[in-house]
């Protein structure tokens, strides 16, 4: 449909979606307060979904029976600023500006005609909200039931994709010195009883890098971004898939992380893996974060785009670590120069997921500089 034919009734002769639809039906704009057809009624457009989520306003208590479809923005702004003022959250049904535009037909004589009523009568009592539209299941397929772990999965993802504007930078970075340390050192850990994995070098990495740039490791408020002085680092722990292909994700908190030396960090990540693959972890130890490691490259990904946990600014992916072929320069990087070689070295990539309102591509890559320089000299 070319939009630039639909007359708009909205705002400023904005083209709202009554416009579209009566334009392409060739009909009368939709009732005030009708939602979408079907198993779209349900379904809050994006503009409502954020600015619900930006102003904390439940949908279903806004809408009072009406199809989530059927809200527009304005609705969440006057439910917010009722809630805010210490009223109760209620919204009228929308009033239809392209009906009012258009003047429709003088009704026939013996035609019932219903005037609007006035603004201070007393709204007519919502109905109750229907039941959510049964889910359609071909003949052969299967509906699996969600898990809880499931639900909060949706439900934590979808709420920080609405939440924070996400951006994420790569960066490629050579292990060879982080590989070299724990070839020399695995043996002394294992010794005393700790298995020496990548993931305890990771852990200091991103504390030198939030160190370094200490906006990395904060909260954003209305008021201002809070930033934490305590380095409380999550780690995602991927749990068994079951026969579906389905599994979960937890995420424990290594309290306190700046505040321990390699050995510390190996003990306590090998002790929270273990005890989150069998369901031990207690509430606390699931609490309290202020940045995540999400180390996806042990089942052999190497890029993905983490997604924030809230209400943290930042989440640092890291794929496998695989041998390229680099260039190893003997002058100037981008210079030919007639010492240069190629070299096979043990790379990854890291994927920096960070909350735009906090961090921008400069800051967001000085704390993955930081990271860099941790990892490749170590000593």
């Amino acid at each position: 449909m070319d939009l630039g034919q639909v007359d708009g009734t909205g705002p400023g002769g904005r083209i709202t979606k009554d416009d579209v639809l009566a334009s392409k039906g060739g009909g009368a704009a939709l009732p005030a307060g009708a939602g979408l057809p079907g198993d779209l009624a349900g379904v809050p457009s994006l503009v409502v979904a954020r600015t619900a989520a930006q102003t904390g306003v439940n949908l279903a208590e806004v809408a009072a029976g009406r199809p989530l479809s059927s809200l527009t923005k304005y609705d969440i702004l006057s439910a917010a600023a009722s809630r805010d003022a210490g009223k109760t959250v209620t919204v009228a049904p929308s009033f239809d500006i392209s009906a009012a535009v258009r003047k429709a037909p003088a009704p026939a004589a013996d035609s019932a005609t219903v005037s609007s009523p006035p603004a201070s009568s007393v709204p007519t009592p919502a109905k109750p909200a229907a039941p959510p539209a049964a889910a359609q299941v071909a003949v052969g397929d299967e509906l699996i039931k969600l898990s809880h772990m499931r639900q909060l999965v949706a439900k934590n993802t979808v709420e920080s994709a609405f939440t924070a504007p996400h951006a994420t930078t790569m960066w490629d970075l050579d292990m060879s010195a982080v590989l070299a340390h724990r070839a020399v050192n695995k043996q002394e850990f294992a010794a005393a009883g700790v298995k020496l994995t990548v993931t305890p070098y990771l852990i200091a990495a991103i504390v030198a890098g939030l160190r370094a740039v200490p906006a990395a490791n904060s909260t954003w408020t209305g008021e201002g971004v809070i930033i934490k002085r305590t380095y409380n680092i999550g780690m995602a722990v991927a749990l068994p898939m079951d026969k579906y292909g389905m599994g979960g994700l937890i995420v424990p908190v290594i309290k306190n992380a700046g505040d321990l030396n390699l050995m510390g960090l190996a003990k306590a990540v090998n002790d929270l893996a273990e005890r989150a693959r069998h369901n031990k972890l207690s509430v606390d130890e699931l609490q309290g974060g202020t940045f995540t490691l999400s180390n996806y490259g042990v089942s052999g990904s190497r890029f993905q785009t983490p997604v924030i946990v809230q209400p943290q600014v930042g989440i640092l992916g890291v794929g496998n670590i695989e041998k390229r072929p680099v260039v190893v320069s003997q002058g100037h990087p981008l210079d030919p120069n007639r010492g240069d070689y190629m070299a096979f070295r043990p790379m990854t990539t890291l994927g920096f997921s960070y909350d735009h309102r906090v961090l921008d591509g400069a800051t967001a890559d000085a704390f993955c500089a930081a990271v860099k320089d941790s990892l490749e000299s170590w000593e």
